[in-house]
């Protein structure tokens, strides 16, 4: 309940502000800005991530448009285990981290709404790991702490599907409400993270 208060709070914001005649020059550069709430899926257990995002949709009047922009997205995601060593082994791995991310999305529209396909270019900005790690030797006692380091994610790609819904607010705002899935795979620390979204903001007509 209080991360949707902060998004209607942002949202009444952006309305107000993007109403005026003169910062209708900004959909020149950025014409879609939304906020987001994101949720791993795949995993035994999940967790809530936000974001925010300022897009560029060109030719949004036609039935082919293209949207691009910068995303910014934090995640939290979660796995049981990782690589053991000779005399350790880790579980309970936990991995919260700010992605960059580049849109590149093909957008299919449908009267009021839209069907998306694409892909997304991320950039890692900042992580954390955080597990617990069992040691044992012999004839002792196995211990078990947890221990936290810094994550460099380093870049990503990924396919991203998605439906919206364009709501007419006046002549110059539309509501956006867009539901998506995607997934980001991290080649420097060899994991995916897939995850499902819900994206809500407006557009400047």
């Amino acid at each position: 309940m209080r991360l949707w208060t902060i998004i209607g709070a942002i949202l009444m914001f952006l309305s107000n502000v993007f109403a005026q005649e003169k910062e209708q020059k900004l959909k020149n550069l950025f014409n879609e800005f939304h906020v987001s709430a994101n949720h791993g899926i795949g995993s035994s257990k999940g967790f809530f991530g936000a974001g925010l995002g300022i897009n560029k949709v060109f030719r949004p009047e036609k039935v082919i448009a293209f949207r691009t922009g910068l995303d910014f997205q934090f995640f939290h995601t979660w796995g049981n285990s990782g690589d053991p060593a000779h005399y350790s082994s880790i579980s309970n791995v936990h991995y919260s981290f700010l992605d960059l991310t580049i849109p590149v999305v093909l957008r299919i529209n449908i009267g009021m709404t839209f069907i998306e396909l694409g892909g997304n270019l991320g950039l890692g900005i900042l992580g954390q790991k955080r597990y617990n790690q069992h040691a044992s030797f012999d004839n002792q006692a196995s211990t078990e702490i947890i221990k936290k380091e810094s994550l460099n994610q380093g870049f990503s790609v990924g396919p991203v599907l998605g439906v919206g819904v364009l709501i007419p607010m006046n002549e110059k705002l539309d509501l956006l409400i867009r539901p998506d899935v995607g997934a980001n795979v991290y080649f420097k620390e060899a994991f995916t993270n897939v995850y499902a979204r819900l994206c809500i903001g407006i557009h400047l007509k």
